[in-house]
């Protein structure tokens, strides 16, 4: 695993291999991602299911002037802090439940939110409420959830919208604004 663009591009990183507690992003998924967003990234960005950190460390190499990457496992944490010692920029890690992790940023307002919790996850109802609750995300932002393909989601939690959904093999990313419209 890797980062694939920006100030750190080719910069190895490392995972939880083996492990059913992370689930990297593949190479193809994180650059239609990024390709999403426009490539270069020059706000805030939250990976609340960090896993190894990747994509929030993405985003940091290319260009991101806030990151914050969270995972609730010990292992995972240390995973990504050592990933991110890789780097000259800093990101911020925390090792918290979802859940208190949002209440714990109450106050942060950011561009891009990237959710990729594992795949049994099913509390997308109450993780939209707390991201509501904490206005975490800019009037602009983007709120992106990785989760496997066959994963029914709703085309609205709270006050944030669907607006697109693309499928990369086993997995796709789905987009939501605050009231966006189906376009």
């Amino acid at each position: 695993m890797r980062i694939i663009a920006g100030k750190y591009k080719g910069l190895k990183l490392r995972s939880l291999e083996g492990s059913d507690i992370t689930r990297p992003s593949k190479d193809n998924l994180k650059e239609a991602l990024f390709s999403s967003l426009g490539n270069y990234l020059d706000g805030s960005f939250l990976d609340l299911f960090g896993g190894s950190g990747a994509v929030g460390l993405e985003a940091l190499s290319r260009g991101a002037k806030e990151v914050v990457i969270n995972d609730q496992n010990a292992a995972a944490f240390k995973i990504i802090k050592d990933n991110a010692s890789k780097l000259a920029e800093e990101a911020t890690i925390m090792n918290l439940d979802y859940v208190h992790c949002l209440k714990a940023l109450k106050g942060y307002h950011f561009d891009h939110i990237f959710l990729d919790p594992p795949y049994s996850f099913n509390d997308y109802d109450v993780l939209f409420d707390k991201l509501y609750q904490n206005d975490l995300l800019k009037d602009e932002g983007i709120i992106i959830i990785e989760s496997k393909k066959e994963l029914v989601l709703k085309e609205e939690y709270a006050i944030y919208r669907l607006y697109k959904m693309k499928r990369y093999g086993i997995s796709k990313l789905s987009y939501y604004k605050k009231g966006a419209n189906y376009d």
